[in-house]
């Protein structure tokens, strides 16, 4: 019963802090690979059929899953 009163304190604590920083601007998640105007780039020139999926990924040095997520991903930047 203590452990599970010390834990929740610990979930409580954590959660403040999260809190606080989201309000500060601090607590931003993952930020994207690539910036937004290269994910423009990958969505414009692939739908023109410029180039392969392979071939783009290889360009930015990411993998084919990240430029399939922004080719068929929405299109909005976060």
């Amino acid at each position: 019963m203590v452990a599970e009163f010390e834990a929740n304190l610990g979930h409580m604590r954590t959660r403040e802090g999260m809190a606080l920083a989201k309000k500060n601007g601090k607590l931003k998640g993952k930020q994207p690979k690539l910036p937004e105007p290269a994910r423009r780039s990958i969505r414009r020139r692939y739908a023109e059929g410029e180039v392969s999926l392979a071939d783009l990924a290889t360009e930015y040095s990411v993998g084919r899953s990240t430029i399939h997520r922004i080719i068929h991903g929405p299109e909005t930047s976060r």
